[in-house]
């Protein structure tokens, strides 16, 4: 079975599960680009990791907002690409405070500081922010007009 078949079927019989696989594989795509951000500016520049964070983050929100707009969210109502960037910003925003809360929180109790444990820090951050993004970009952003 071919994964575009796969997804078809997965969207008819479960379509919320459909958008939350897809959010998670975009996701996942946006986490490669994000650390393709992030680790050269901790590892070659010394930028401290959370501000690190923080660059990668607006190079990855973009990435994940064209695939999100084009493969998860395709039964969501037509809005302006404007309208609908500035709210996935505004909810990946939150979903970033989250993510550097979480690593500030980590490095200063465990005193994670250094390579590669930073690195560890981040990516915990991003699955405590994964929710948030989703239902944010889900109700907020990507509405459909069962979900308004």
């Amino acid at each position: 079975m071919s994964l575009r078949l796969l997804i078809h079927r997965l969207r008819e019989q479960h379509p919320r599960l459909a958008e939350l696989a897809l959010f998670c594989a975009v996701g996942g795509s946006g986490v490669i680009v994000d650390y393709a951000v992030l680790v050269p500016l901790v590892a070659l520049a010394g930028v401290d990791a959370r501000l690190a964070a923080v660059a990668a983050f607006a190079v990855a929100v973009s990435w994940n907002y064209v695939l999100n707009r084009r493969f998860t969210f395709t039964r969501a109502r037509p809005t302006a690409v404007s309208r609908s960037y500035a709210g996935f910003v505004g909810v990946c925003a939150v979903g970033v405070a989250i993510r550097v809360g979480v690593m500030h929180a980590i490095m200063v109790t465990v005193g994670w500081r250094d390579p590669p444990l930073v690195y560890l820090t981040s990516l915990v951050g991003i699955v405590a922010a994964t929710t948030w993004n989703f239902l944010g970009s889900k109700l907020l952003v990507f509405r459909t007009d069962r979900s308004t």
